[in-house]
């Protein structure tokens, strides 16, 4: 039997803490841009000018795993370029299963369960829906993010970006992929419900979180340092 590498949950949390707080103003200055670009990306949402806080976020994502492990020149464009096809690959995969999900329930009534005027009511319970794709998200995230993103962060630092190869690395981990995420997952969901609670604006809710997508991202950084690069 294959012996695959188990992640480290709690060592990949504290680890990413510790980079956190040892590089402290940087992390700050790309939770302050990140903030900038959703900020800029609400407002200008269904117009042309999204494109351009996309781009503009692109490249930041780029030069913050540049940074995270020290490749220089932390701005590359050859790599940024590189790295189009594998985000796009992501993007494609979870939008068409995210798409099969949406939409499999109206399959239901032409095999005899259930009734379309059933489903058409449980799309319109918004909360409901989306408790429902959250949960189901959390479960294939290792297939159609996760693993996959590992490909993305190997393009942006000039790697093997393929796809096989970041599955066959991580073989083994799905449960450990899943826990992660969720603990991941429960400082979102206290933000997002404390807002709520306390009649927070959008505003005053994204500068909360931005600190914690940055620590997200280095998180990633340190799974694909664990996998790819560890001996």
């Amino acid at each position: 039997m294959e012996n695959y590498r188990k992640l480290p949950v709690l060592s990949i949390y504290s680890k990413a803490l510790a980079d956190f707080k040892n590089n402290f103003f940087a992390m700050l200055l790309f939770s302050t841009l990140n903030y900038v670009s959703v900020i800029l990306g609400v407002y200008t949402w269904r117009t042309p000018k999204f494109f351009v806080v996309l781009f503009f976020a692109y490249i930041l994502w780029c030069y913050f795993f540049r940074f995270c492990f020290d490749k220089k020149p932390y701005l590359n464009f050859k790599a940024t370029f590189a790295s189009v096809a594998p985000s796009t690959k992501i993007l494609v995969l979870s939008f068409v299963i995210m798409t099969i999900l949406v939409l499999f329930p109206f399959a239901l009534p032409f095999l005899g369960l259930g009734n379309t005027d059933g489903y058409l009511r449980f799309l319109n319970d918004k909360q409901m829906l989306d408790t429902i794709l959250s949960v189901i998200s959390l479960f294939i995230a290792p297939f159609i993010f996760f693993r996959p993103f590992f490909a993305w962060i190997a393009s942006v630092l000039g790697n093997n970006k393929s796809l096989k190869f970041a599955f066959y690395h991580t073989k083994g981990n799905y449960w450990s992929i899943v826990c992660l995420l969720l603990i991941l997952n429960i400082p979102y969901m206290i933000i997002e419900q404390g807002c709520q609670f306390l009649s927070i604006p959008d505003w005053g809710k994204y500068a909360l979180l931005s600190p914690l997508i940055v620590y997200a991202n280095l998180i990633m950084a340190k799974c694909y340092e664990y996998f790819f690069l560890e001996k």
